[in-house]
């Protein structure tokens, strides 16, 4: 492949990294093809590069902050890697923000494993493991940095607080109940979405790490339930796959609440996001009726709807509050808070 055929797909600004990294990479060597991938909504610019037939993945890191730090970043994606959880790193630099990883063919996760119960008991064994790897670098707890989302989210007034009060008002007994500060940590992906998780025809693969760090086993319990058929029977296989003969009260409650914690979090990422494309002091429609998450979930998994468009985006974030409202003010929410003590 020709220079002038990278050189016009790579950022100007990254160019030269890129170049370094491929060097460093596959030395004497020379790219064949190379194609951006879509699919996912981090900021980074990702790509499938081609070197003497063999695919690998190109990940440029755009946007560099607190939350996303490629040093933190790449660590827990090394620690991934050598645990046979990531796809091997073939090069990392926290400077330039390029890694350089394998690439997995993925096949349909629903075609293997049919049966919903099948599934939750494979993602049971996935977190497992993620949460068996030595512990990744610290960044802060869970809630206090939904904490910091919130305030922005608040900060920016895209809805009235009267749009959101009551959602705040119920989030407000989590925060003080939750056992926020719990020293039980583990290594934490912290966002296993479907697009996260890539199967080949015989194993699972984690990519994405940027949200990665030591962090409550129930985030990323939570994470992959929020894709999962709201189903009692299948909420406690789930449970009863990763936590076996330990399960208790104590655990479905705060897996429980875990779960509303997580809806406000996408919720308020999803609020950033819409933010971002909107001139300062900019408001959005405040209706706040919307479809419950599966079925969310369900136009977006048929191509109805797109996260790529900000009208979406915006009605997302808005799922995310209502689908915590609706178990919020359940009865088992007010059980659950009881049993944090």
């Amino acid at each position: 492949m020709s220079l002038s055929r990278l050189v016009s797909a790579i950022p100007e600004s990254k160019i030269d990294s890129v170049e370094k990294a491929l060097r460093s990479a596959f030395p004497g060597r020379s790219v064949d093809d190379i194609t951006i991938l879509a699919g996912g909504l981090s900021s980074a610019l990702v790509y499938r590069i081609v070197v003497d037939g063999t695919p690998y993945v190109l990940r440029l890191v755009l946007q560099v902050n607190a939350f996303n730090d490629p040093a933190r970043q790449y660590a827990c994606m090394e620690i991934a890697a050598n645990g046979g959880i990531a796809p091997p790193v073939y090069h990392t630099n926290a400077d330039d923000a390029v890694s350089i990883t394998g690439f997995v063919e993925a096949q349909s996760i629903a075609d293997h494993f049919a049966s919903p119960f099948e599934r939750a008991t494979a993602m049971a064994g996935l977190a497992k493991s993620i949460h068996a790897l030595p512990l990744f670098p610290k960044l802060v707890s869970y809630l206090d940095g939904i904490d910091m989302f919130i305030q922005n989210y608040r900060d920016r007034g895209l809805l009235p607080e009267s749009a959101t009060a009551e959602h705040f008002a119920l989030y407000a007994e989590i925060q003080r109940a939750y056992p926020r500060h719990d020293p039980d940590v583990v290594s934490s992906h912290n966002d296993l979405n479907p697009n996260n998780i890539l199967f080949d025809g015989s194993k699972f693969w984690v990519i994405d790490w940027e949200a990665a760090f030591q962090s409550d086993p129930y985030v990323d319990l939570a994470t992959i339930s929020r894709t999962m058929p709201a189903e009692a029977a299948l909420e406690e296989h789930f449970l009863l796959a990763y936590f076996g003969d330990t399960l208790d009260d104590y655990k479905r409650a705060r897996y429980f609440l875990m779960q509303q914690v997580c809806h406000m979090f996408y919720a308020m990422a999803f609020m950033s996001m819409v933010a971002a494309q909107l001139p300062a002091g900019s408001r959005v429609d405040p209706a706040m009726n919307t479809p419950r998450l599966g079925e969310f979930h369900g136009l977006v998994g048929r191509g109805t709807l797109s996260l790529g468009d900000r009208e979406t985006q915006l009605t997302y974030a808005k799922v995310a509050l209502n689908e915590a409202l609706h178990n919020m003010k359940t009865s088992r929410f007010s059980q659950s808070i009881a049993l944090m003590g």
